[in-house]
């Protein structure tokens, strides 16, 4: 019989029709189609072999990830995905004597879930409702500090000053700190990746599932010393990245003018989304990553979000019940200016019936 307390977890994906039918701006993917000569070229890519074998090893793709981000690839750990990632952790954290995690909240919904999983118990750190205060992570005797740096789902960016006073304490109460970096590349800031080799107790996530758009893929690195790599190293299955994931990563790495490009396409339709917004005198919070927020009142948020559903446009509410912690709101993800206009075309139509103004 499975350990009961996993009974009590709570996993509904919602997701049990086509999305590729959709306008899908409710998971913060990649929803600009790539090029066919994108396409073109990434077939060239794959064999049989890649299909038929087990993955004949990273170095490779490690080798370009360590001049993109200038950092010896002794340094880099390839993981199907930030997700897999975080649980590898927890799996290694799990195994101590007071199992304390401390996080910004709300973030990224996992962290709670594998929480529960590995019996770890939650310091939750309120921000940015509250002033930043060092001590407020370090209340417990933690064994690792998890900030999702931007955060999500809030999508502010702590600056670069105040996360290494984390490392820093952290590292004198040997705790351990987990920057996820997911949106880093939608954000006005740079990745702390250069301090990896300072500090042993620093890990950093990176997905290729954002900037890269690669989600459907699977695919990510870990920055971190060569000894947590080791360790995080045995509690993984064996080829748990596949083949073809590796070998469209290397693809884009050695292309990284796709990523640019997407990046710089985003951050241009961002700036159309402000001024769509304040046209329209709509509350919005925008954000340091590929999303944003219209503020709505709860009690219309549930007409809206189904009239944009059968109009086949998706984004996230609190009406499907999983998506708790920005109640009075609707989540959109950034996609390109046309697809920004199709979007503000349906929600003119219904917003107006609601009266919301």
């Amino acid at each position: 019989m499975p350990n009961k307390h996993l009974k009590k977890i709570n996993r509904n994906s919602n997701y049990d029709f086509d999305r590729s039918k959709y306008l899908r701006l409710d998971r913060n993917e990649r929803t600009i189609p790539f090029s066919k000569k994108i396409l073109r070229d990434l077939k060239k890519n794959i064999s049989n072999t890649t299909i038929q074998s087990y993955p004949m090893g990273t170095d490779n793709l490690k080798i370009l990830i360590s001049k993109k981000e200038k950092i010896n690839k002794n340094f880099i750990n390839i993981v199907p995905g930030s997700d897999s990632a975080i649980k590898y952790i927890f799996e290694i954290f799990s195994l101590q004597k007071n199992r304390f995690v401390a996080t910004i909240y709300p973030t990224y919904g996992m962290i709670e879930v594998y929480a529960k999983i590995y019996k770890n118990k939650l310091l939750k750190v309120n921000f940015p409702n509250n002033k930043f205060n060092l001590n407020n992570f370090f209340k417990r005797k933690t064994k690792f500090i998890y900030i999702a740096n931007p955060n999500q789902p809030s999508g502010v960016y702590i600056n670069k000053k105040n996360i290494l006073k984390i490392i820093e304490k952290a590292k004198k109460n040997n705790t351990y700190v987990v920057i996820d970096e997911a949106y880093i590349d939608f954000s006005e800031f740079e990745s702390l990746s250069i301090m990896i080799k300072k500090f042993k107790n620093l890990i950093i996530l990176k997905s290729l599932s954002k900037s890269f758009g690669m989600a459907g893929v699977r695919i990510g690195y870990i920055l971190a010393n060569p000894e947590i790599n080791k360790i995080l190293n045995t509690v993984r299955a064996n080829h748990d990245v596949s083949f073809f994931s590796i070998k469209a990563a290397e693809y884009f790495m050695k292309n990284l003018k796709i990523s640019k490009n997407f990046i710089n396409e985003i951050k241009d339709s961002k700036n159309f989304i402000i001024k769509e917004c304040i046209k329209r005198r709509l509350k919005f919070k925008n954000t340091q990553t590929n999303f944003f927020y219209i503020m709505i009142p709860s009690n219309k948020i549930k007409k809206i979000h189904n009239f944009l559903f059968k109009n086949r446009i998706l984004v996230r509410s609190n009406y499907l019940g999983s998506f708790k912690n920005f109640n009075n709101s609707i989540r959109i993800t950034v996609g390109s200016k046309k697809e920004m206009s199709i979007f503000f075309k349906y929600f003119d139509k219904i917003y107006r019936k609601t009266k919301v103004l």
